[in-house]
Order: structure tokens, then sequence, then C-alpha cells
């Protein structure tokens, strides 16, 4: 009886494993099809300068030195790694500010994150150039030192927009070397603006509220954002070089908004890879 058991339990085994061991050997073999999609991370550093000015605190235009910190997400999506790739850019700066004459003093402080999918097309060997659409988020605020009425302005801003970007990658000798620039350009959204005089008590202690939320789009509010870059390749890290373009407008409630900051950007860079084989091709949005 006991041997018949045996046998009976060797036949099962036999018979499952002769169902699901193709099913694995499937599903392994699909999964080694698909192309390795690295994640791209940047973090960068950027110092520079950058004028302001806001009619609902001075309107007097007031510069000075800008500090930022920066981090940039690219990856291929799984869907159609070689077309379509996604960004995650998360920034924020501080500037320190005073005007023309030294008799006044002005912070400022931004944060701000998008989110991008683009489609990219190969143009000549190295050389990509891609497109897509952005969706935006921006808080900050500006603090003028000499108000004793009204010394803050907050700003808040929700978008939807192009962004587009072109990349090369080649070698000065034996260093692999990634040109790339981006710009991206807000289109429609929301954004937060007083009236002009009208006081923060009033909008959030008495309750004055209505008319602070308004569509944006070219008429009023213009953003821009240039950004040029070379990463030079040592092993599996980069040194990123490059320069930053920032400008905020609007023009609303008879207050005009004008902030512009030029940058140089200093970071590293470089592919995650998770353990895979060997074998794997890899989709990289580098080159």
């Amino acid at each position: 009886m006991t041997k018949c058991k045996a046998i009976l339990r060797a036949i099962l085994m036999g018979i499952t494993f002769s169902i699901f061991s193709p099913l694995c050997v499937s599903a392994q073999e699909k999964e080694s099809e698909k192309p390795l999609r690295p994640v791209t991370s940047v973090f960068t550093v950027e110092l520079g300068r950058q004028s302001a000015l806001d009619t609902y605190l001075t309107p007097i235009r007031y510069w000075g030195l800008d500090v930022a910190l920066g981090y940039e997400r690219l990856r291929a999506v799984s869907f159609a790694p070689e077309k379509w790739f996604t960004r995650h850019n998360v920034s924020g700066s501080f500037a320190s500010k005073t005007n023309q004459s030294g008799s006044g003093s002005m912070l400022s402080f931004y944060l701000d994150y998008s989110f991008a999918m683009l489609r990219r097309w190969q143009l000549l060997d190295g050389l990509y150039v891609s497109g897509g659409g952005e969706a935006a988020l921006t808080l900050g605020g500006l603090y003028n030192l000499r108000n004793s009425n009204n010394p803050a302005t907050a700003k808040a801003a929700i978008d939807l927009g192009a962004t587009a970007m072109a990349s090369y990658h080649f070698y000065i000798s034996r260093l692999p070397v990634t040109l790339r620039y981006q710009v991206s350009l807000p289109v429609i959204g929301t954004f937060f603006s007083p009236e002009f005089g009208q006081s923060y008590y009033e909008m959030f202690g008495i309750g004055n509220c209505s008319g602070i939320v308004h569509f944006g789009a070219w008429h009023n509010r213009v953003d821009v954002r240039n950004y040029i870059s070379v990463d030079l390749h040592v092993g599996k890290r980069a040194l990123r070089l490059g320069y930053r373009q920032v400008m905020r407008t609007t023009h609303i409630n008879s207050i005009d908004t004008q902030v512009l900051t030029h940058t140089f950007v200093l970071g590293i860079s470089g592919e995650i890879f998770r353990a895979a084989p060997s074998d794997r091709r890899i989709v990289s949005v580098y080159y």
C-alpha cells in the first residue's frame, strides 16, 4: 500500500510539473524579452541671480542672489519604452535681493514640481528630440522687509503645458558626453492673486476671499523655463554642468509680477539598474 501511494504521488507530481513548467518557462522568456528601463536620477545645486518686481508690494525692482536645489528623474515607460518616457522635476529656490539704492530688501522662495510624458524620435545616431505635455505645481512667496502693511504676497499656481527636449550623445576622445536642451511652457491653469491693496487679513481673517483664484493663460500669465546641460560620463555616474533660466510673469488686478532667474547648474547624474541578466536589452533616456 505504501509503495502504491509513493507511485501515485510521483505520477501526480509529474502531471503537475508537466502542466505548470511550460507556463513558468514562458513567463521567464517573456520577462527576459522585456528591456531594462534604468532610472536616470539627477541631483543639482544652482547658484545665480534673480530680479523681482511685484507691484502688490512695491513698484521698485529688486536684484540679488538665488540658490536652488533640484532633483530630476527620467525613465522609459513600460508600454512603449523606445518611444515614450516620463520626467519628474522637483526644485526649491531661495533668493535675497535689494533695490538699486540699497535701502530695501526682499526675500523670495519657490517650490516647483512638474510631471511630463514625452514622445521621442531619433533623428541621427545619438541625436534625439522629444515633445509632450507637462503638469506643474508652483508654491512660493515674496517678502518685502521694508513694508509694515502687506509685507508679503503668496504665489501658487497649477498648470498644464507643453515641453520639448533635444539630446545628443557623443564622445570627446574616450569620454562619453550628453548635451541636452529642454524648454517648458505652461499654457493654461489657475493661479492665486489678491486684489490690488487687498490685505491677507481681509481674505483669510474676515473671509473676503472671492476673486482671488484666476484662470491663467498667455493673456495674463506667461512662464518659461529654459535649461541647457552637459553631462560628462565617468563610469556609472556623470558630472552635470548647465545653465537654467526661469521667467515667471503675471498681470492681473492691476498687479504686475515679474521674476526672472539665471543660474549656473552643478550636479551629479547617473542611471540606476535593477539586478537582471546581462543579456537584457537596455532602453536609456540618455542615448
